[in-house]
């Protein structure tokens, strides 16, 4: 069976509610208004009970003993001696006034037969007399067909009371001819005789107060219903047609062939919040589902992308870093993934910002490169040579949303290849100087000594001695450039021993302070002053620091600065030599070629092309290496690295 809806549900218990709401309002007001009623009428009680007091009170005290001292013990005159027919007429007078209440003496022993009480004041006189500590009682009563606010007030006999009410014999005679001896005798002090009764009717006061509850009960249900009626309306709009349209979407989504249809069936039988929590259960249930579906392969990313030997970053489309692994790490020297992830950009990550722009490019074009060489730099300067393939990330609009790549560094490959390039064209060289240096040498001898014998010959004309000294000259010439290809064809091994690398600075500097000081050359050294000793050929080192600073003396034709600094890395037990210059620097396709034998970029006869390939073997045969950084214009900066660790020196011995 199908249950009501939520809105039929909603509406029901609204109007229940809401006839709840105006019943307990009209009950609480009319509860309200019948005790305002009641205590209002009690006031009016207490002005009837305090004028018929106040009557009595007179007659008593006043009136009575004054007619009593002017007549006789038997006369009585009850128009001026009895406080009950004083009391009676005056309060008969003010009901003229004041019809709606009555007044009454009642007592069950009256003197006068018309003060005798009824059934219901019998009752409060006993009441009163079983009760001496209570001298009134006030409240609703019912008499006949009306109600009636009622007070009754006990009247005690008192010693005065007696001389007429006490034994007959002692009574005045003309209240006996008046009255008779049948009733009004054998009082005695002190006890209950009579009551005074004011009688108020309440029902007109109460139907006007049930009257306003009723008018209450209606405006407060009319205002609610139509309330009840723009909410309904608001609720429907806002809450009934959003669900239903929820819930459409929900069995569009699921009534499908490969979905269970129980769900669907369920859903037939039950009101809209009982569809929306099946609809919720069964989207909780796939949502946990696609959740640990998402985190496992989430987590299988993470490990791939984690575990990966080649670098890899994302960046978004601002080129900001979100996310590197631990390859990354580790290629760049960031300490963790806060620090790298702390970087302005990617680009920060290039050796030149022009590169990466230039990627960034050719990705947002093409949409994908692959093994695209670049130079970039890791967290303490160094260059790195790294093999970039990388891809564009669109957002589900198609919008480029960042770019994923993959870094492969290359450094050590590419190194390995110029060194094994460089060794076999160095040994191939080594191997034609050789050659030719034995070749030209020995005619070098014969021109060297013919030229001396006419030189010694006399007389000697003029000319032919100044022929004679340019070919000399130039013979010098032709054999410095062969000893030096036969020093370059024969490189020894470095014979190491402990030696102070400052001091081989110092001495170097000394040899080349007259060139400094005619090019106007300033020198600047800078030495850590814990410099350990190192195990080097400290002949060929100078060598390296010979050519190194002639170069840069060189390059700065008109004077200039030169600045050397020593620097030990304890963490990679190495000694780091630069030696930096404010030259013209070196042009950028020029760099890769400069250690190259007879590669030179000074003018003729300046330069054999042989000091920076002969430096190159140098560092190299003491398991160091040597690096160039420049660019035209801002001089250029050489960096000899020479290891510290003995062990490490012992091993490059015997390679």
């Amino acid at each position: 069976m199908k249950k009501f809806s939520i809105k039929t549900r909603f509406r029901i218990g609204a109007a229940v509610i809401s006839l709840v709401i105006c019943t307990s309002v009209a009950i609480i007001v009319y509860v309200f208004l019948k005790d305002l009623a009641t205590e209002r009428i009690y006031r009016e009680t207490e002005i009837f009970i305090g004028t018929a007091d106040a009557t009595r009170l007179y007659v008593k005290d006043v009136l009575r003993p004054t007619i009593a001292d002017m007549v006789s013990s038997d006369d009585f005159i009850p128009n001026a001696m009895s406080t009950t027919f004083v009391g009676r007429e005056v309060m008969s007078r003010l009901r003229n006034r004041f019809p709606h209440f009555s007044y009454k003496r009642a007592s069950d022993n009256p003197t006068n037969p018309m003060n005798r009480a009824d059934s219901l004041e019998v009752e409060k006189l006993t009441w009163f007399r079983e009760n001496p500590d209570r001298g009134e009682w006030h409240g609703l009563i019912r008499k006949g067909d009306r109600s009636y606010y009622a007070r009754f007030r006990a009247i005690l006999a008192e010693a005065e009371c007696l001389r007429c009410h006490g034994d007959p014999k002692d009574a005045p005679r003309q209240m006996k001819e008046i009255y008779g001896t049948a009733g009004g005798f054998y009082y005695r002090v002190g006890e209950v005789v009579a009551a005074d009764t004011i009688y108020i009717p309440v029902d007109v006061a109460f139907l006007h107060v049930k009257e306003t509850a009723w008018n209450i009960f209606l405006i407060a249900a009319i205002s609610l219903f139509a309330l009840l009626g723009l909410f309904f309306l608001l609720f429907n709009r806002t809450v009934i047609l959003q669900m239903d349209g929820l819930l459409s979407r929900f069995r569009s989504i699921y009534d499908k062939p490969d979905n269970a249809p129980e769900i669907l069936r369920s859903m037939d039988t039950a009101d809209e919040f009982e569809q929306l929590k099946f609809a919720f259960e069964k989207v909780a249930v796939d949502l946990k589902q696609t959740h640990d579906e998402l985190r496992a392969s989430e987590s299988k990313y993470r490990t791939l992308f984690e575990s990966s030997r080649d670098t890899i970053i994302i960046c978004d489309r601002e080129n900001r870093l979100v996310d590197i692994n631990e390859a990354g790490l580790t290629l760049f020297g960031f300490q963790d993934k806060a620090e790298a992830l702390s970087i302005e950009t990617c680009y920060q990550l290039f050796w030149d910002t022009r590169d990466a722009r230039t990627l960034s490019a050719m990705i947002q074009n093409k949409g994908y490169v692959e093994g695209v060489e670049m130079p970039m730099v890791d967290r303490q300067g160094q260059r790195l040579i790294v093999m970039i393939s990388g891809a564009r990330r669109l957002d589900e609009d198609g919008m480029v949303d960042g770019i994923d790549a993959r870094l492969h560094d290359v450094t050590r490959q590419r190194k390995m290849e110029r060194h094994l390039a460089r060794t076999e064209k160095l040994a191939s060289i080594g191997e034609l100087a050789s050659g030719v240096a034995h070749e030209i040498n020995n005619p070098l001898g014969v021109i060297r000594v013919y030229s001396n014998l006419i030189a010694k010959t006399e007389p000697l004309d003029i000319q032919i001695a100044e022929d004679i000294r340019v070919i000399q000259k130039h013979t010098e010439q032709c054999t410095s450039v062969v000893q030096a290809l036969l020093n370059f064809a024969r490189a020894s091994e470095p014979r190491k021993s402990q030696c102070d690398i400052r001091s081989c600075l110092d001495d170097v500097l000394a040899v080349l302070e007259p060139q400094m000081r005619k090019e106007a050359v300033t020198v600047h050294v800078e030495a850590d002053s814990d410099l350990p000793p190192i195990v080097l050929d400290e002949p060929q080192m100078k060598q390296v620091f010979m050519n190194l600073i002639i170069n840069a003396i060189q390059a700065m034709p008109g004077g200039g600065a030169i600045r050397v600094t020593v620097q030990t890395d304890d963490a990679l037990r190495q000694v780091h030599i630069n030696v930096s210059d404010t030259g013209v620097g070196i042009s950028e396709k020029h760099l890769n070629r400069i250690f190259d034998p007879f590669f030179t970029t000074k003018s003729a006869g300046k330069g054999t092309g042989l000091g920076l390939a002969v430096s190159y073997g140098i560092v190299e045969r003491h398991g160091g290496e040597i690096t160039v950084l420049s660019a035209p214009g801002t001089g250029a900066t050489f960096t000899v690295v020479l290891p510290l660790d003995e062990a490490a020196q012992g091993d490059d011995d015997a390679h």
